[in-house]
């Protein structure tokens, strides 16, 4: 019986086949991939209309990730909506300061908490393409009561397993807009160990200052959800200024901004970049309007 026994194990070594609950001297550990491929949704958002948003912004994530894309970047607040697209309404706090070109929305009503309905919806989307997706969306908090919510710009990170694993608020709005709505982050700098490597949040007008904060937390790739405004298109900005601010960090970044559905009396959308660690374009959104998704293939961390 015991050299029989000691015959059955020995067989699948002989023969080259893997008996159950024995390895095979030739099974080699998964190899981790040495690229991984990342996109940046350029598309509009239509304030306040989160159903319409939710519906294009769910197609586009579909799509990236047909096209092989491990992490998706949507643009700033793109679930509710920065701005009216002819740039005219705002979110108004009552109370609160409003340029003069502004008129003013109630955001209550289209805020949502977070976790909520839109976080649940984008976690489960993410779960089912099996990617990291970026869910940026006008959040409300009613830690002060109900009578005192607060308002933030917030992007929050789901993950293949459907679970919200990074909750970022804006740390530094955006004072010409988002001084009539928005609170100031309270969350700090938010990072999460992918497999691939270590990501960190931030959103537009935060990178004047945010990558110093992340300095220390060694982040392999920001997602940035974006949504520009400028009496000029960004392109020197985001093609020239942008890379060069990210160089010294030696992180990659995924720069997802805003569009607009036809051409208006405004510049300021578009031409969303994917930047190497070495401070260099690697990819670029070539339209300026209705919907793009820009690809690039990152090396992973080491």
């Amino acid at each position: 019986m015991r050299t029989l026994l000691i015959f059955l194990i020995l067989l699948p070594l002989i023969f080259g086949a893997t008996a159950p609950g024995v390895p095979s001297v030739n099974q080699q550990p998964p190899v981790a991939p040495k690229t991984v491929k990342v996109a940046a949704v350029q598309c509009s958002s239509d304030l306040g209309d989160v159903a319409a948003n939710t519906r294009k912004l769910t197609a586009l994530a579909q799509e990236a990730a047909k096209a092989g894309a491990k992490f998706v970047v949507l643009p700033e607040t793109a679930i509710t909506g920065y701005l009216s697209q002819d740039l005219k309404t705002n979110w108004h706090i009552k109370g609160m300061p409003i340029e003069k070109r502004f008129e003013g929305k109630d955001p209550k009503g289209f805020a949502e908490e977070v976790p909520g309905a839109s976080t649940k919806h984008f976690c489960a989307l993410a779960k089912k393409l099996g990617i990291y997706l970026t869910v940026p969306l006008l959040e409300v908090d009613f830690t002060k009561g109900k009578d005192a919510p607060r308002y933030f710009n917030t992007v929050c990170l789901a993950s293949p397993k459907g679970e919200l694993v990074a909750h970022y608020r804006k740390l530094t709005p955006w004072p010409y807009p988002e001084k009539s709505w928005a609170t100031a982050g309270d969350r700090g700098v938010q990072v999460y160990d992918t497999e691939y490597g270590r990501v960190g949040l931030g959103i537009c007008f935060d990178i004047h200052t945010v990558l110093e904060k992340y300095e220390p937390h060694a982040i392999w790739c920001l997602l940035y959800p974006i949504a520009w405004v400028d009496q000029e298109h960004p392109a020197e900005w985001m093609w020239e200024k942008l890379p060069a601010r990210v160089k010294p960090f030696k992180h990659h970044l995924v720069g997802a901004n805003w569009s607009v559905d036809k051409k208006p009396d405004w510049r300021g959308y578009g031409f969303s970049v994917i930047v190497s660690n070495e401070g260099t374009v690697i990819a670029g959104a070539k339209s300026l309007y209705g919907s793009e998704i820009v690809y690039a293939d990152l090396p992973t961390a080491k």
